[in-house]
């Protein structure tokens, strides 16, 4: 097969979509498929989130894929949440090619954090919902992150012989460049992007909670982007570090897969329910309720006094990533999508009448 990857997003950079499709596009393309990626290119970084700037990019999108998509003669085109899809329908309806969704998360859930103002958000709340509603269900077929964002978009319209559930799982490559080291035990740390959707207020609250009981604790939060604002709501015993290159910080978004890392690394985690996308509570982590500061600083508090469970929760995390056979699973699941769209596709050119086979749903095992 014949495949673009496309993203409406900086590339290469460190943030948790562009990793992801870079991991899937090395393992698609070890099976033999030639895999063209189609993004913004290595542009200028920028904030995150909704800005007229990223029109004219977005644009730009538009013109390279369909440049690729002739000259490469691609035969599917796999898109990575909303920018990316919406240029990938446009060219998938005018050249003839299939168009595969793959949704990172909920635009009515993500949208409104980028905007303080009450107003803005209930805008961009209703804009998201709008979204939601129309782009997934245009593509030829949906492959979303987590069940919960499949509930989404099946009660915004996917068909749900339409679409399935993916999980995100570790690439052996990662899982083996995540060593357990000794640390101190009154570390507490945060890798990743500092983006509204990450909930970092929430985090420095509860962790000045921690340093209550636990005065020697500290906190680091470890990131590629600029700290601005963020540096000032740190308190004592928090520092920020930057990273400068994925080997720092090897830090994913979207679907919450920095635990992935946090699990290869061998590393005891506490994480909110909303949050805690492959743990099991008790076994490879500590799950507390949403929202609950107290929970998640007495959960804190217990791991730094007891090594013994950091050592279980972490050794049982890792274990729970290294089996190379999870993300071989990933991409069993991602080519059987592609074989049956384009079977669909080519069973609807030789017959218009005809619906799409019943083979779609072999993905959602």
């Amino acid at each position: 097969m014949r495949l673009a990857l496309v993203l409406a997003g900086r590339y290469p950079d460190l943030r948790g979509s562009q990793v992801l499709v870079q991991q899937l596009a090395d393992g698609i393309r070890g099976r033999g498929h030639a895999v063209h990626l189609v993004t913004y290119g290595a542009v200028a970084s920028g904030r995150p989130g909704p800005r007229a700037g990223r029109i004219v990019r977005d644009l730009g999108l538009v013109a390279r894929l369909w440049r690729t998509v002739r000259r490469e003669a691609i035969d599917l085109i796999h898109a990575h949440n909303y920018e990316a899809a919406i240029a990938s329908l446009v060219v998938g309806r005018a050249t003839g090619r299939p168009v595969v969704y793959h949704g990172h998360n909920a635009l009515a859930e993500e949208l409104p954090l980028y905007f303080r103002a009450r107003l803005a958000r209930a805008l961009a709340h209703r804009l998201g919902r709008l979204l939601d509603a129309h782009v997934p269900r245009r593509a030829d077929f949906c492959i979303a992150v987590t069940e919960e964002l499949g509930d989404i978009l099946r009660r915004r319209g996917v068909a749900a012989r339409d679409l399935t559930c993916i999980a995100p799982a570790a690439a052996p490559r990662d899982a083996a460049a995540h060593r357990p080291r000794g640390s101190s035990a009154a570390l507490v740390c945060y890798a990743g992007n500092l983006d509204g959707y990450q909930n970092l207020g929430f985090l420095l609250q509860s962790f000045a909670r921690v340093r209550a009981r636990v005065p020697a604790a500290r906190l680091v939060l470890v990131t590629h982007a600029a700290p601005g604002a963020l540096r000032r709501a740190v308190g004592p015993g928090g520092e920020i570090v930057r990273a400068v290159s994925y080997d720092d910080v090897r830090e994913r978004s979207g679907f919450p897969m920095k635990l992935l890392n946090y699990m290869a690394a061998g590393k005891a985690i506490v994480a909110s329910a909303g949050s805690a996308k492959g743990l099991r509570d008790g076994v490879t982590g500590r799950i507390v309720p949403d929202g609950d500061q107290a929970a998640f600083a007495a959960a804190v508090v217990e791991l730094l006094s007891d090594a013994a469970a950091r050592a279980r929760l972490g050794a049982a995390a890792r274990h729970a990533v290294e089996d190379p056979r999870a993300w071989d699973g990933v991409l069993d699941r991602i080519e059987t999508v592609y074989r049956n769209v384009l079977a669909a596709r080519s069973a609807a050119r030789t017959d218009p009448e005809a619906s799409a086979p019943d083979g779609l749903g072999v993905a959602a095992e």
